[in-house]
Order: structure tokens, then sequence, then C-alpha cells
């Protein structure tokens, strides 16, 4: 029971981080983007950019916290290699994307977080699909005289 416990509060910290730097990104990002009055292709470039650093950081804020789980005892990683840290990452961004490609499963504890980073990817791709829509609609509007 104590596991589980500790597997809701890592998962109520990591959405609140996640969804805090999400914010700030995006928040900063609308800013320097108009700030910046550079042409639609360098604003563009600018956003895509700033959306994937964003969503690969909280990708390795997760995969920190299934690797710090695993290795305090919380719950652990089965299956084809997951020993190495790059073997933590891979799992994450299969998580975040909702790919889960099933060559590692979680066990345990992690299940709860794994599920919640699924959640929480799903929620902040289409937050960054809505934003990048909203600006190249600003972007490349007629300008009106």
């Amino acid at each position: 029971m104590e596991e589980l416990i500790v597997a809701f509060s890592v998962s109520a910290l990591l959405i609140a981080a996640c969804l805090y730097l999400h914010f700030k990104a995006l928040r900063n990002g609308a800013r320097i983007i108009s700030e910046l009055g550079a042409g639609v292709r360098r604003q563009m470039l600018l956003v895509m950019t700033m959306i994937f650093l964003t969503h690969l950081l909280e990708i390795v804020i997760f995969a920190i916290a299934i690797w710090a789980m695993a290795h305090n005892g919380v719950g652990s990683l089965s299956g084809a290699h997951t020993s190495t840290v790059a073997d933590f990452f891979y799992f994450s961004i299969a998580s975040y994307t909702t790919l889960g490609i099933g060559d590692i499963t979680p066990e345990g504890p992690i299940r709860v977080v794994v599920g919640i980073e699924a959640l929480t990817g799903l929620l902040l791709i289409a937050w960054s699909a809505s934003f990048t829509y909203l600006t190249m609609e600003r972007i490349w509007a007629p300008e009106t005289d």
C-alpha cells in the first residue's frame, strides 16, 4: 500500500511539473515569436523546435522518475533491456507518445506512473498541436490595411 501511495504522489508531482513546464514554454515561446518579427518560416521553425525540445524534456523528467522508482525498489521494468539510462529513456518515449511497443513492460507500482505518463503525453501533445495551429493561423493570416 505504501508503494502505491508513492506512485500516486510521484505521478501528481510529475503532472504538475510537466503542465507548468509546458505552459511556461508555450507562453514564453509565443511572446518571443511575437516580438521577433521574423519571417513565417523562421517563426514556425522556432515554434516547432521549442515544442519538440519541451516534449523531450518532459520525457526525460518521466524517465528519471521511473528510473529512480525502479532503483529504489518501487516497481520495476522487465523485458528486452532495462539496465541502462537509454532503456529508461526509450521506454519513456514509448509511454509518453502512447506508442506502447511492449518489449519493455512495467511491473508493480511503476505501472501507475507509466499510465499517467501516457495520459499526460496525450494531453500535452494535443495542447502543442492546438498551439501550433493557432500560431500558424496568426502568422499566416492575410494582412489587413
